[in-house]
């Protein structure tokens, strides 16, 4: 083989090679980037664009956090002492019902319990430490209580310690998800208790009387609240749940 011909083997041969250094690097590369878009970096993902409330303010949390839905059926966070303690009481004007919150939470009222001698109510609006709205409690209001047919399925319930209303029936804690017609509904308040003991076939009302007018205490939901029922168990399973639980079951009337 002449000297030419030895130049151009060994000029092909750095080509080739040059060739697939190139096709190594590009196989290694697309390696990294596909492993920066699986389940590491997808927490980092903006979510959906959500309305206000619990379940808005607790999504991006929720889903990095906790379990899917697949993973069984979580169990709701249960108040304990110490988890109550450090925390604020906010009493209503009149003086006859309070309830107890986080101490980084706000609440702005509205209205006043009476105007020209007639019950006018109170509404205690309950914001989290960011000032996204979370519960709204009323007091010393004309109380509504409409109700209708309705299939519920209750997802957790407690007796208020204490809590009557002026029947004398006992107030309760709870959380459910209502079908009747083409419709279906969360909801997450303070009621009589039968309201809350399957089967329920009658809604009920978050409306409840105390002697100095009626009352309301609910968490407040964007529409829809959850897309799932599944959902709205994983949300059961946070902090943010377990607060407002804590809340609606401290509510007392003296």
């Amino acid at each position: 083989m002449n000297r030419k011909n030895i130049f151009l083997s060994l000029s092909l041969a750095a080509v080739l090679a040059a060739a697939l250094g190139l096709s190594s690097c590009a196989a290694a590369g697309q390696r990294a980037g596909e492993t920066g878009t699986g389940p590491a970096s997808a927490a980092t993902t903006a979510p959906a664009q959500q309305e206000s409330g619990p379940a808005a303010s607790a999504a991006s949390s929720t889903a990095a956090a906790t379990p899917g839905p697949t993973s069984g059926t979580p169990v709701p966070a249960t108040p304990t002492a110490s988890a109550v303690a450090g925390g604020k009481t906010f009493t209503f004007p009149d003086g006859h019902l309070s309830f107890s919150y986080p101490s980084d939470w706000s609440i702005r009222t509205v209205g006043s319990a009476k105007n020209a001698g007639k019950l006018q109510g109170v509404q205690a609006v309950i914001a989290d430490a960011t000032g996204n709205e979370l519960a709204s409690i009323v007091s010393s209001t004309s109380a509504s209580n409409a109700s209708g047919p309705v299939a519920r399925t209750v997802l957790d319930a407690a007796p208020v310690p204490g809590l009557k209303d002026m029947d004398g029936e006992q107030l309760a804690f709870g959380f459910a998800f209502d079908s009747f017609a083409d419709q279906s509904d969360f909801h997450m308040s303070v009621r009589k208790q039968r309201d809350f003991t399957p089967p329920v076939s009658d809604s009920g009302s978050a409306y409840v009387s105390f002697a100095n007018g009626g009352a309301e205490a609910k968490v407040l939901f964007g529409s829809p609240a959850f897309a799932s029922v599944d959902a709205a168990k994983v949300w059961m399973t946070t902090e943010q749940y377990s607060q407002l639980k804590r809340l609606l079951l401290s509510l007392k009337y003296s």
